[in-house]
Order: structure tokens, then C-alpha cells, then sequence
């Protein structure tokens, strides 16, 4: 299976790791659903389809934009619009009151994660001006839903594993199959997570690692990126 029909020179491993990563949305994780997860990347691209909303309204409170019976809760539907379309807004105040309407923390985590997976390789996608990855039929299984109970709120928001590293590497690390999926997409779309602090010369296909870094950091200041 590939991600994308076009002439353009794609590589094989980013055509390859978006469509893993595609696969990984279906499957049933630590708190949501199969079925759940590809209603949260179809809310991504709603969210990202829509006309512009304001970072303070929630399209929960816009008559018609969200149906009564849809899969997801309403918290988690603005969660997912906030954080696609305005992510450089989020506030330790706003994240409280997602959590304040029953979103688990360790849900939330997965919740991000997922996010921030489809926004990316959607993102590749729209730029490009190519059909975006087709999404695969979801697992139905239920997750076990149980909570890391060595994960705790420290230096973040989230609760995160004690693992060792950068706080970008740290941030999921309370749902370890995001952090699988996160290194997947790191390496074919920026550096091996492993090589992160370890590795600042080697090339990455046609660019440096200097250069690499440089687009990195202009990419995140026109994001309003926070880390």
C-alpha cells in the first residue's frame, strides 16, 4: 500500500512511515478505541478544513458544527480543534478544564499524540497538493484503559514516565505506542529520536544537520511552538 499517487520524487521511507503510521490510528491503544482514534484524525481534518474559529471559541458551542451523537466526547472535540488550529494558545488553565470534563490525563496524552501524528502527515500532504493518507478500516477492540501509576505530573502538565531525555521525548512518555508512533514519523521527517542529542554532524538524506535544524526552528517559530 502506498500514501501517495503522484510524480512528484517522494521518498520511500516517508511514503512507508505515514502509511505505518495511518495503520497505528486504526489500532486500538492504551485509551481509545480503534474505532475512536480514526474518529479523532477525521476531527483533525475537519478541523483543519473548517472556516477559522477564533482560539477561544469552541466549535462545541457553535450551533451545527458538531453533531449531538458524535463518537467523541464534546471536551475532547474542541480539545482536538484547539490544538490543531491554534496549538501555539494552550494554557496550563485551558488544559485543566479539558480534564475537568472527565478527559483522563493519560487519555489526554493519547489524545495528543494522535493529533499531532494526523497534523503532520496531513500537513505533508496539503503542501504538496496531493490526496491525503487513506484512513484504514479501525479496530473495535476496547482498550484496557488503565492507568501508569509511575507516571506523574512534574515538569510538565501531562504525567510522564521516568525516562531520561529532552522534554520532547518525555511528553508522551505516559503512552508508550505514541512514543512509538512519534519515533517512526521523527525518523523519515526530521532525525532518528535516538540520534537527537548524539548525532549533530551526520547528513539526513540531501540536508545537514545544521540545516535540518535551522528549518526546525523557523518552522517551529512560525507555529508559535512553545518548546
Amino acid at each position: 500500500m502506498v500514501a501517495y499517487t503522484t510524480e512528484l520524487p517522494i521518498r520511500l521511507d516517508l511514503d512507508t512511515s505515514h502509511v505505518e503510521v495511518a495503520s497505528r490510528w486504526a489500532t486500538t491503544g492504551s485509551w481509545w478505541s480503534g474505532v475512536e482514534r480514526v474518529a479523532i484524525v477525521e476531527e483533525v481534518r475537519r478541523a483543519r478544513d473548517a472556516d477559522d474559529l477564533a482560539p477561544w471559541e469552541a466549535p462545541s458551542q457553535l450551533d451545527g458544527l458538531v453533531a449531538k451523537d458524535h463518537l467523541l466526547p464534546t471536551a475532547v472535540v474542541d480539545a482536538i480543534w484547539r490544538i490543531t488550529n491554534h496549538p501555539g494558545t494552550l494554557t496550563a488553565e485551558w488544559h485543566a478544564s479539558i480534564l475537568g470534563q472527565d478527559v483522563n490525563p493519560q487519555a489526554y496524552v493519547e489524545l495528543v499524540g494522535v493529533v499531532a501524528q494526523a497534523n503532520a502527515v496531513d500537513r505533508f500532504a496539503d503542501a504538496l497538493n496531493v490526496a491525503r493518507v487513506t484512513l484504514p478500516e479501525a479496530s473495535s477492540d476496547q482498550p484496557l484503559r488503565s492507568n501508569d501509576n509511575s507516571a506523574e505530573v512534574t515538569s510538565h502538565w501531562v504525567p510522564t514516565a521516568q525516562v531520561k531525555g529532552p522534554n520532547v521525548v518525555k511528553a508522551l512518555s505516559a503512552v508508550p505506542f505514541e512514543v512509538e508512533s512519534m519515533s517512526l514519523l521523527s525518523a523519515t521527517q526530521y532525525v532518528p529520536m535516538g540520534t537527537l542529542l548524539s548525532d549533530l554532524v551526520s547528513d539526513q538524506n540531501s540536508l545537514t544537520r545544521m540545516q535540518i535544524e535551522l528549518i526546525a526552528a523557523r518552522t517551529s517559530k512560525l507555529n508559535e511552538c512553545f518548546y
